[in-house]
């Protein structure tokens, strides 16, 4: 089966995947090579009346709801799109940050539609491959031949917009999803070219087999890490230990060794728990440390590589002191910290809630019901109108509703419509009153015209999907 990489991007209309929207979608297939194979898919996602899009995100896009009505997909249409022409056999779905971004829009919205929300991205030969940390760790441990981008301040970044700049790669307009796509394409080009060696061993970290070849509990050892978790400073990139079996299975919680053991060592699992779960605020204080444990999932094509790949340019670059770190690590292997981490790692279940479109996370959907999802996927809006299949799952049951009203609202019956309506106005009586004073705010501090239409545009959005009577 011939391999091909799809690299993609989303524009949405918020941060959080359960509540808010796909906006636009763009992608491009390429061979191994990095060439393009066939045409761009560019497509808008039309939004549903009862989502009120974070204002601060279409002033970043500039896509309004109204211009995905006029020219968007519904949402069913889209993901039948990407079933047929982006998930096909062999496919390594890339992205930039998609791993903790942009694939768990995609897993809502399949899980939604009525599709499984995992197999596009195993099944089939099929796998994901996220470039933000493969860009992190070439600057980390193989810079040479890349002009790397600083912020004002002087920080290292690794935005795609500047990197490209930084490298005469085109990158017109930043934050449309095609242009980022083509952007991307020309990162990876460059990475290929000046560091060949590392981006195909970072390519074969999509295999959970191999990180686990770096990373396992049986002969634990040392690893470089690279993690957005880890300083800007420092490139994101450290020396991590196996300590102990993650929350869920196919999880290790690693250990920090910059840190000396001690003093966590003494410390009791509820402070090491309210250390781990401090808020922001207190995290900002002056003289916080965080918790320099965290959790690594072998499916998330972690950046991690044995030490023995550190010279001594990669350590002074990342201010590695070898030294320190033998000495942390023997403190560590003679400690008891492995038991208390397990503890505060632990996972004491998913927070409830009633939301059928939110329910992802609360178990697998079941092969007996496999059919009868497809089913619905195939149903037009007259088949659906008599359509009662008796799923198991009671979250399908409740969803089938949500699913008919965002894109077959004539296939609604009396009784069906009078529940979409009621779920609709109350999710727009939750959200309306922090929405209008984003606006509010908003509109006062907008210097362009561009910012002032969109902002209208959402006020008349708002306006026009209330409630009667509302």
């Amino acid at each position: 089966m011939d391999s091909s990489y799809f690299f993609y991007d989303l524009e949405t209309s918020g941060l959080d995947p359960r509540r808010q929207r796909i906006m636009q979608f763009a992608g491009q297939r390429t061979d191994m090579d990095l060439n393009p194979v066939g045409d761009p898919i560019n497509v808008l996602v039309r939004l549903t009346e009862e989502v009120l899009p974070d204002p601060s995100a279409i002033l970043v896009t500039g896509i309004t709801p109204q211009k995905t009505i006029e020219e968007g997909y519904a949402e069913a249409e889209f993901l039948q799109l990407l079933h047929d022409q982006v998930f096909t056999p062999g496919t390594i779905v890339t992205g930039f940050n998609n791993v903790r971004f942009d694939d768990e829009f995609l897993r809502y919205s399949l899980y939604r539609n009525f599709f499984d929300p995992y197999e596009w991205a195993w099944q089939d030969s099929r796998s994901r491959w996220d470039l933000l940390d493969v860009v992190r760790m070439t600057r980390a441990l193989r810079p040479q031949g890349i002009k790397w981008p600083f912020t004002e301040d002087g920080h290292p970044t690794n935005r795609l917009e500047l990197l490209s700049a930084q490298n005469g790669l085109d990158h017109a307009h930043a934050h449309d999803a095609l242009s980022d796509v083509l952007a991307l394409i020309g990162v990876a080009k460059l990475l290929k070219q000046k560091q060949p060696k590392m981006y195909d061993y970072l390519l074969k970290l999509r295999s959970k087999n191999e990180v686990a070849r770096v990373v396992n509990l049986d002969d634990p050892q040392p690893f470089i890490y690279t993690s957005g978790r880890y300083p800007k400073d420092t490139l994101h990139t450290t020396v991590a230990y196996p300590l102990a079996p993650g929350s869920t299975p196919g999880t290790v919680i690693v250990y920090d060794l910059r840190h000396d053991p001690t003093d966590w060592m003494a410390m009791s699992v509820e402070d090491l728990k309210t250390i781990r779960f401090a808020n922001y605020e207190k995290r900002q204080m002056e003289g916080f440390v965080p918790l320099p444990a965290k959790e690594l999932a072998y499916n998330r094509c972690p950046a991690v590589a044995p030490v023995g790949v550190l010279d001594k340019e990669a350590q002074d670059r990342l201010k590695l002191d070898m030294q320190l770190i033998a000495k942390n690590l023997a403190v560590l292997r003679r400690s008891d910290l492995a038991d208390k981490l397990r503890d505060v790692f632990a996972r004491g279940g998913f927070a409830k809630t009633d939301d059928p479109d939110a329910q992802l996370y609360n178990g697998f959907l079941t092969d007996v019901d496999k059919p009868k999802m497809s089913a619905v996927r195939a149903a037009d809006a007259t088949a659906l109108a008599d359509f009662t299949p008796d799923f198991k799952d009671e979250r399908l049951a409740n969803l089938l509703v949500r699913y008919k009203g965002r894109n077959f609202p004539q296939s609604l019956n009396e009784t069906e419509r009078a529940d979409w309506e009621a779920y609709r106005a109350a999710r727009l009586a939750q959200d309306l009153p922090k929405y209008m004073q984003q606006l509010t705010q908003l509109m006062a501090q907008a210097k362009t015209t561009e910012s002032l239409f969109a902002l209208s545009e959402l006020q008349l959005w708002a306006e026009s999907i209330a409630p009667e009577g509302e």
